[in-house]
């Protein structure tokens, strides 16, 4: 039995170690829900609760854990997911030949300012279509038909983000 399971302990270490180098943060995360699942199956049974239960509690616990990690993940600026690579290469290559720090911190502003407008204006062009498809909804208009276009631009500016990192690169 000790023989089959060779392969599956090999297959686990490297995954840690991946883990481990990649990101330490969820190499813990995973530890400590490890460590919080064992512990909560020796409650289980010192308290005689049923297996049911513990299985649940154990997948809420884990669940926790990996979702307060997701979150730490994905706390980044609103900046750094939309446009962000298109604003730093243009950031970059504007400001690369000028010598003058005046002329370039100006040049920088300027395209922060720039970019951040764009972002603005989506947000708020998002936010006033909600506000159409919820009193559609509340009207029992037909909200499918309202919803479609600001539905269709969301689907537009994100697949030009991604061609934008695509052409631009890292």
């Amino acid at each position: 039995m000790m023989l089959e399971s060779i392969p599956f302990f090999i297959a686990c270490i490297v995954l840690l170690s991946v883990i481990s180098l990649k990101s330490p943060i969820l190499l813990f995360c995973l530890l400590a829900g490890s460590l919080i699942s064992i512990v909560l199956h020796q409650i289980g049974r010192q308290v005689n609760l049923p297996r049911r239960q513990v299985i649940f509690l154990q997948v809420v616990a884990v669940s926790v854990i990996l979702a307060c990690f997701w979150l730490d993940y994905f706390a980044d600026p609103a900046q750094a997911q939309f446009f962000k690579r298109a604003e730093d290469f243009f950031r970059n290559n504007l400001t690369q030949s000028n010598t003058n720090t005046t002329n370039t911190t100006g040049t920088q502003a300027a395209i922060s300012l720039i970019f951040n407008v764009l972002r603005a204006l989506y947000l708020l062009y998002i936010a006033v279509a909600l506000i159409g498809v919820i009193n559609a909804v509340r009207r029992d208009d037909d909200w499918q038909n309202i919803a479609r276009t600001p539905l269709l631009v969301v689907i537009a500016v994100t697949i030009a983000d991604v061609l934008t990192g695509f052409v631009i690169g890292n």
